[in-house]
């Protein structure tokens, strides 16, 4: 969601939080911070929920700075104060929301018994099986569960579900379970073999997060990842040896169609992970493009937090007839388990010193992401938060190479704080 804040992840060794902002209209009396004698400018600071507007963002010359803080026991808010701050009601929904879920059939999953979403359950192939369970899969998430007979039955899914829940062995174990069927029943030719998956993501973390997934839980199978800012070469020579499942990026996918080293004649499964970024990130006209050189007769999974109008168009377009999965309707909380959620107000020439401040205390030395909306304030934050704390910026000017270094920088911990553009950030895996 774009907005001119400043959002900052707290994590710990405990949790690897993930933040999403609720729209609520400001309904709830403000509350207060919890004291802290380290910072007395925090004092007095309130806590408010902010009320979110079509192409506009609260009001007023204030602006804001949210933190998202994982603790190991205790809440910092209590339960009644949290969902003050958490939730929205079904009528928070805009017109058009509504109206698309009307003419859709929408399942809304239970949680179920263990037993049920055991994976030994599942009939899955046996070499699938141990791979996953070998990997300490035992059970399946909901979102996993909920997906899992509809795509077995070869029906098109729009599924929504908070970050973080397991979608990609969502639409993975279904599509996996079906094409090592099929080899185990045809055998697997490999030299020149031509996709039979392909996986649209927004970003190239997410892309290699998801052909991380795929590769460990059928390492038998042939993966390829392909995106832009390295060695288009090595990706063709990669496509060239035959490949069973391609996951990628729209533009190095387009670019690869047009050298005539991708062909998508035999895709049978589609999957837009998270499609409300394509375009957040400006990859509609790429996608579209892609969509109409796949064959009719295949499946197609659509993941989205969100729903705004490219995405219905998008789903009314190219699924037929898809069943929507919401496993985020109208909860009152709609953050993930750990997180809690503060937003404060302050101007804005204070707001990075109170964004060290904040970083500080709540943080406690632990891994912290700040995101910015534009690669300028990525930039100018990093710059500032320097001066008393180690951090490095990530935006989409970094280039490929600077951008794993900085990743890998911060994953081993030689700088506490990643400074990153909300669209840059999206995917990242952050032990």
């Amino acid at each position: 969601m774009a907005c001119s804040s400043s959002f900052i992840g707290v994590s710990s060794i405990y949790q690897t939080p993930s933040l999403e902002l609720s729209k609520r209209p400001l309904t709830t009396p403000p509350l207060s911070l919890p004291f802290s004698s380290e910072k007395s400018h925090f004092n007095g600071l309130k806590t408010f929920s902010t009320h979110f507007r079509p192409k506009q963002v609260g009001g007023g010359a204030n602006s804001f700075v949210a933190s998202a803080v994982v603790t190991p026991n205790s809440s910092v808010l209590s339960e009644e104060a949290f969902k003050g701050l958490g939730g929205f009601g079904r009528d928070s929904l805009n017109v058009s929301d509504s109206e698309y879920e009307s003419e859709a059939e929408v399942v809304e999953s239970g949680s179920g018994s263990r037993d049920e979403l055991a994976i030994s359950k599942l009939g899955l192939p046996q070499k699938l099986a141990e791979t996953l369970e070998s990997r300490g899969i035992n059970n399946l998430f909901p979102i996993q569960r909920a997906v899992l007979v509809p795509a077995l039955e070869g029906r098109d899914i729009i599924a929504r579900a908070k970050t973080g829940t397991g979608k990609t062995l969502a639409f993975g174990i279904p599509i996996l379970k079906r094409i090592s069927e099929d080899d185990e029943e045809r055998g697997s030719q490999r030299r020149g073999r031509l996709p039979r998956v392909l996986v649209l993501a927004p970003t190239r973390e997410l892309a290699k997060q998801v052909e991380k997934e795929m590769k460990e839980s059928a390492p038998y199978l042939n993966t390829v990842c392909v995106y832009g800012g390295v060695s288009y070469n090595t990706q063709q020579n990669a496509l060239s040896r035959g490949v069973d499942v391609v996951v990628g990026t729209p533009g190095r996918i387009i670019d690869l169609i047009n050298s005539n080293s991708l062909k998508l004649g035999e895709v049978q499964y589609l999957v837009l992970d998270e499609a409300d970024q394509m375009l957040a990130v400006g990859f509609e006209e790429d996608v579209e493009v892609i969509l109409q050189k796949l064959p009719s007769e295949r499946q197609s999974m659509l993941f989205s937090a969100t729903m705004p109008g490219w995405v219905k168009k998008l789903a009314r377009k190219y699924l037929d007839n898809p069943l929507t999965i919401d496993l985020v309707g109208d909860q009152e909380e709609k953050l993930a388990e750990g997180i809690k959620l503060y937003a404060i107000s302050t101007t804005t020439t204070s707001k990075r010193t109170i964004l060290s401040d904040l970083v500080s205390v709540y943080a406690k030395g632990g891994k912290t992401i700040v995101f910015t909306q534009t690669k300028r304030d990525a930039d100018e934050v990093s710059i500032v938060l320097t001066n008393s704390i180690t951090s490095e910026a990530l935006h989409g000017d970094i280039s490929q190479h600077q951008r794993e270094r900085t990743l890998n920088g911060f994953r081993q911990g030689k700088f506490t704080v990643l400074v990153a553009t909300d669209v840059a950030a999206r995917g990242l895996d952050i032990p």
